[in-house]
């Protein structure tokens, strides 16, 4: 059972292999997890402890639909090269990236080269397509919306679809990038003033003609910042409701550390592998 394991930004591959020390104990001896670094160097991500040492890693080199792009065609290439593997264990950026290359695999009815995903507090997932969102984000770059004013929302006259695409940013990248200085997303007046090519295309499930098919796993702690657990719930609802199972744990930004955790975690591993079996 191979299992290629994805980082969170600002980690490595060993960071993530000592996060998950405690869950690779308990999983069967018959998993090989395979741990790698992004492509791409970067500085200390949000939450990495100051006594672990770098280098530190990125998945991207940001979160236009060309860099994502760009990251699910390595992360394709790794799956083939490296493969084959079984699943992914993504972590926080790995988890996101994992869900737009599922994506993007599905609506080019290209094959998938895992079978299921066990993902751990996810980030906002971004879509490599730059029509993804791009009728709503071309009437709210018309009126100049800014992202960052919840006032404004009550006093403006937005569909729904709109309505909906700026209450998904507010509760998750917008609140991140005002309380966490660390939190890659900071610059909100792209959605308004950059360039559309730098835009990043956020997934939720009324921007995309499906879902995703295979089993998923959606991991994240109860007392993890609120809007990490709004972007995991966002990550949830484009997967397929009958393919999925969630398990709350008791940490933080984190892989799960207390052993009823990790036991609910394999218990839904083991289900995803019985889900793939059938």
């Amino acid at each position: 059972m191979k299992i290629l394991c994805l980082h969170g930004v600002g980690s490595s591959g060993a960071i993530l292999e000592a996060q998950m020390a405690n869950l690779r104990r308990e999983l069967d001896p018959s998993f090989e997890l395979v741990f790698v670094d992004g492509l791409f160097e970067c500085e200390r991500g949000p939450g990495v402890p100051e006594y672990q040492t770098g280098p530190f890693f990125s998945h991207t080199q940001g979160y236009s639909p060309f860099h994502i792009a760009q990251a699910v065609g390595y992360l394709e290439d790794l799956l083939e090269d490296e493969g084959p593997f079984d699943g992914i264990f993504g972590f926080s950026q790995g988890a996101a990236l994992t869900l737009s290359y599922c994506y993007q695999q599905q609506a080019a009815a290209n094959p998938l080269r895992a079978k299921f995903a066990c993902l751990f507090s996810t980030a906002m997932p971004c879509s490599p397509d730059a029509g993804t969102g791009d009728t709503i984000i071309s009437k709210l770059r018309a009126l100049e919306y800014d992202m960052t004013d919840r006032a404004r929302r009550n006093g403006e006259d937005l569909t729904t679809a709109e309505q909906e695409f700026v209450d998904v940013l507010q509760r998750t990248v917008v609140d991140a990038a005002i309380r966490d200085p660390l939190f890659p997303w900071t610059d909100m007046d792209v959605y308004r003033y950059g360039e559309r090519d730098a835009i990043p295309r956020v997934m939720y499930p009324s921007l995309l003609a499906h879902k995703i098919q295979i089993p998923t796993i959606h991991v994240w702690g109860q007392n993890d910042f609120e809007y990490m657990i709004q972007m995991a719930e966002v990550a949830r609802s484009i997967c397929e409701e009958s393919m999925v199972k969630t398990v709350l744990h008791t940490g933080l930004h984190d892989i799960p550390k207390r052993q009823s955790d990790i036991k609910a975690v394999l218990r839904r591993i083991d289900w995803a592998l019985t889900q793939c079996q059938g």
